[in-house]
């Protein structure tokens, strides 16, 4: 690991002083100026001459987008420093509240915090109801045509005065092609150098119609991709596999010991629900492939104390059946229309259409009957099913016992079957009426899920196994036992807008610039389970159903105002009316002062908001299981049970119920940036922003964490356990303990949470040199610098500096992931006639695991959560013996790659180029998590790293003339 770190730092080093070497070789070649054009910039409905505005905003131009080697908008954002974690990655280990979704995370604010346009107007988001932190409302960015877009623009502060709700963190903008005449077809195909990770991409461009000249612009794009399936076992060789397999049971021979071969548990006292999980009172069937069977030992990282240990059983190899790239097929179609028709007015319209396809493959669906399993109907929970052959049963080993049967039902289908389907409709008219300029447009978006799941129980089959002294083998094969469920959702988004702008009055800088406009919009959403799913049919499956709607109404107006010719002043404020929620207005003020024609200062201070979403206030409310829970009561320290209490303490799934909150208020957030632009000569630009950014009543699920570990804070039904005195702890005399069962489930409601505050600087500088007859040279360096991120889950909670640490266990008060200090980029083009060589290095920070503080308490000693040698005192730990050997440090190391590039453009209107990413082969740095099953799919952070290696791309592009 020392040895990475120390790659890391030369590989920055080295950046930044090839950036000093470009400097010196062009610092003073002044390029040719030329006269201003007034442009439209995201986040200002005002037209400018100048492209640095008040607030910082970062553009990705087409020809970066190229050279970035990426072939999906996800890929390409995850490469900008300003994104943190929060974000979903489409990978198969997603959980399945937004499977399939692409999405951005601004600031580590998650993606609710960040609004996405296309053409600077709302896509509609998917139709999923996450209940995960700061994912409540997905914008999906494979819904976007990577070949349509003509650039991007992230506004990096508060936008809520010009676009309303989700803008807390900032605004990202895909802006599309423009006036396009002629018709270019590209194609490009990637793998790693495992040929693993597949991809294929074909797409296609055409615009005809000049609109100065004739009149009308119409543009049509159209991409294609396909995606191969990886295995977990092929696509381990570029993560730390090896660590995996000795910290956290991965890619170990050892998978499941649950299989078609059943385990049977005696009951310990008949009706007591309490059964033998060791010694030789449990039975276990070995009529498997000899190839399956092993020897539990060591070797497996399996305890002595296990029942496993020097026991023969059936391995399943869940392995075989995960994917860490699933199978997909995308389709994005995209047509805009422009149509002159006379001098003052002119009409526009968008149409897209977009499908992406994935197919997860799972394994197979287990029972298991040492503890019951939580069943879900629409609004509540389900009778629970517990797998427990009565006496006389033909497959109870025990003639004078119940016994607790686990078993596996291998010969079931099964996997999902995810299509997500997008369309958009946009139509509008434009024009000019003396001094205004106006705009207004009717717009239609949808998003459609549907979900197809596969190997699912049935539990009106499943109850027949100890209603009807079924076998398990009748039961498996009975056709009944796992129906096809199909879930459906939709997302849609009706909104007419209008805006006029104009510029009045004369001040020491020029007239002023004045917009105003107004939105009406109404929001949809409809998730409908399987009828089998709802009614509680259906094995420990969750639900989600919701069918509801709000209107929402804005206004806004904008002012610029040129005080001095070096100084000028942006004002803006907006009013939004939710249905049933309170008015919110919320103002912006930014300005810019111009010392020199090279030397610039702006500042901005943005109040933003984001209204609670559809799923969050609707009847209905989010359903899940919590996975690797610790139960502090049974199981204080998180590793081992206290007497009277089970292993399965220590890491359970707990079923979770997320109730709707109609008294949720909406988020409210203050932002404030202060930046300088220095261009000391015309091609070479610094550009420093520091901004601070608070945002105060999230909307959240409570933590369940927090709610085990601090009962007394909420109502005594909020904790459901096991009220069998049999099952119960027992004290010093033998009796039992009230309160002390078995979890069984949580209630976690939406809640606004206490504050999220984060802070920083973005650096940005630029250089592009004529080196005459040698060609250009452009470089470029990008980072952002974290100063501080802090959380109070509650309001009241100390706010801890998460920064360089993984938050949630910095605080262990707090429910904050993996924040590096920094992340950065530098990227270099050089040019000459036909060829272009392109490269860049990218940086991400390490990241600290160690505990300090649980809110008011301050550790005398910090110490790691994994691993072992913590203090007695220590709660809920990841007791991983073998943690320590790799990591003494305890921390997730920093991350360094490169990248290398080149185009070829010397064949007439072809243009061939190939992309190396990650050119050394580094592989993700280990990210311990808090799940130690033997099924853990990752192993590094999604967000921050990636699993693909040393990757290729072959491209080739052909244009018509």
């Amino acid at each position: 690991m020392i040895f990475k770190e120390k790659i890391g730092v030369q590989s920055v080093r080295l950046a930044l002083s090839v950036f000093a070497g470009s400097m010196l070789i062009g610092g003073y070649a002044h390029a040719q100026t030329e006269a201003p054009q007034r442009i439209e910039i995201t986040g200002s409905n005002i037209k400018r001459a100048d492209k640095e505005g008040t607030s910082p905003i970062q553009t990705i131009t087409a020809k970066e987008i190229k050279q970035s080697g990426a072939t999906t908008v996800l890929e390409l954002l995850k490469q900008v420093p300003s994104m943190g974690t929060g974000g979903y990655n489409d990978t198969p280990d997603q959980n399945g509240f937004s499977r399939g979704v692409a999405t951005a995370s601004l600031r580590g604010l998650g993606s609710t915090s960040t609004l996405i346009l296309l053409n600077g107007r709302r896509m509609a988001p998917s139709a999923y109801a996450n209940p995960n932190n700061g994912q409540s409302t997905l914008y999906d960015l494979n819904a976007i045509p990577l070949s349509a877009i003509e650039k991007i623009e992230i506004f990096k502060d508060g936008a809520s005065a010009i676009y309303g709700s989700d803008a807390v963190a900032g605004v990202i903008n895909f802006i599309t092609k423009r006036d396009y005449q002629g018709a270019e077809v590209s194609a490009n195909i990637s793998a790693n150098d495992d040929r693993e990770f597949g991809r294929q991409n074909v797409n296609g461009t055409i615009g005809f119609g000049d609109f100065a000249s004739q009149g009308y612009n119409v543009l049509f794009a159209v991409d294609y991709k396909k995606q191969n399936a990886t295995t977990v076992q092929n696509g381990s060789n570029d993560i730390e596999a090896k660590l995996y397999s000795d910290i956290n049971y991965r890619l170990n021979p050892y998978s499941s010991s649950i299989s078609n071969q059943a385990f049977f548990y005696k009951e310990r006292t008949p009706g007591a629900l309490s059964f033998f999980t060791t010694g030789a009172t449990v039975i276990n069937q070995t009529n498997c492939d000899p190839s399956r069977l092993l020897v539990g030992g060591a070797q497996h990282n399996i305890a002595s104390s296990s029942v496993l240990f020097g026991r023969t059983f059936c391995n399943y190899n869940a392995d075989a059946f995960t994917d860490v790239q699933s199978k997909g097929d995308d389709i994005n179609f995209m047509s805009v229309g422009n149509l002159k028709i006379n001098d003052k007015l002119s009409a526009f319209a968008e149409f897209a259409y977009s499908e992406t396809k994935r197919t997860y493959r799972a394994g197979a669906r287990t029972i298991s009957g040492t503890s019951p399993t939580t069943n879900f109907l629409v609004g509540g929970l389900a009778a629970p099913f517990q797998a427990i052959l009565p006496i006389g049963h033909p497959d109870n080993p025990n003639k004078d016992a119940r016994s607790a049967v686990s078993y596996r039902f291998e010969n079931l289908l099964t996997g999902t079957d995810l299509d997500n389907k997008g369309a958009r409709l946009l139509a509008g008219l434009r024009g000019s009426v003396a001094s205004w300029d106006w705009e207004s447009a009717v717009l239609w978006n949808r998003s459609k899920r549907n979900e197809v799941a596969h190997g699912f129980l049935y539990l009106p089959t499943l109850r027949k196994l100890i209603t009807d002294n079924r076998t398990l083998a009748s039961i498996a094969a009975d056709p009944t036992i796992s129906p096809d469920l199909t879930n459906i959702g939709t997302s849609e988004i009706t909104q007419w807008d209008g805006k006029a702008s104009t510029e009045f009055g004369s001040l020491g800088g020029g007239a002023i610039g004045f917009a105003a406009g107004f939105e009406l919009r109404q929001e949809k959403l409809a998730i409908d389970p399987d009828p089998i799913n709802a009614r509680g049919d259906i094995l420990g499956l969750t639900t989600t159903a919701i069918n509801s709607k709000r209107n929402v109404s804005s206004a806004f107006v904008e002012f610029r105002t040129p005080f001095f010719k070096n100084f000028e002043m942006d004002f803006a404020g907006r009013y939004d009316k939710y249905e049933k929620i309170k008015g919110n207005f919320v103002p912006k003020v930014g300005a810019k002062w111009t010392v020199t024609d090279g030397l610039a200062f702006r500042g901005t201070y943005a109040e933003a908001f984001r209204a609670p979403g559809l799923s969050q206030t609707a009847a209905g409310g989010a359903q899940f299981f919590l996975n690797g829970t610790v139960d502090p009561i049974r199981c204080p320290n998180g590793a081992n049970p206290v007497a009277g209490a089970e292993q399965v303490d220590c890491s359970k799934s707990v079923s979770g119920v997320g109730g709707a909150n109609p008294d949720l208020k909406p988020e409210k957030s203050k932002s404030y940036s202060l930046g300088m632009i220095y261009s000391p000569t015309s091609n070479f630009d610094v550009v420093l922003d520091i901004y601070k950014l608070r945002q105060e009543g999230s909307v959240v699920l409570s933590s369940s964490t927090f709610l085990l570990e601090h009962p007394a804070n909420f109502p005594a039904d909020y904790i459901l356990r096991d009220t069998n005195p049999l099952n119960q702890l027992k004290d010093a005399n033998g009796n039992p303990i009230p309160g002390t069962g078995p979890l069984l489930a949580v209630k976690t409601p939406w809640i606004n949470q206490g504050a999220t505050e984060t802070s920083g600087a973005d650096l940005e500088l630029k250089m592009r040199n004529n080196l005459g007859e040698n060609g250009k040279l452009t470089s470029s360096l990008r980072g952002t610098y974290l100063f501080s991120y802090r959380r109070a889950e509650v309001i009241g909670d100390l706010e801890r500096n998460a920064v360089g640490t993984q938050g949630g266990l910095n605080d262990w008060a707090t429910s904050v992931g993996n924040i590096p200090r920094l992340r950065a980029s530098f990227s270099t083009s050089w040019e000459k006639g036909p060829h272009t060589v392109y490269g860049s290095v990218r940086f991400t920070d390490s990241v600290s695991l160690y505990r300090r503080y649980d809110n008011t308490t301050t550790y005398a000693t910090p110490y790691c959560h994994f691993g072992s040698g913590q203090p007695a005192t220590a709660t809920s730990i990841q007791l991983q013996p073998n943690y320590n050997k790799y990591f003494p440090d305890c921390q997730m190391a920093s991350w360094t790659t490169v990248d290398l590039g080149y185009n070829y453009t010397g064949f007439k209107d072809l243009t061939l180029g190939i992309n190396v990413k990650n050119i050394f082969d580094s592989k993700a740095p280990y990210a311990a998590g808090s799940n130690t099953s033997t099924t853990v799919q990752q192993g590094y952070d999604t967000s921050l790293h990636n699993n693909t290696g040393r990757y290729f791309t072959l491209s080739a592009k052909y244009v018509f003339r």
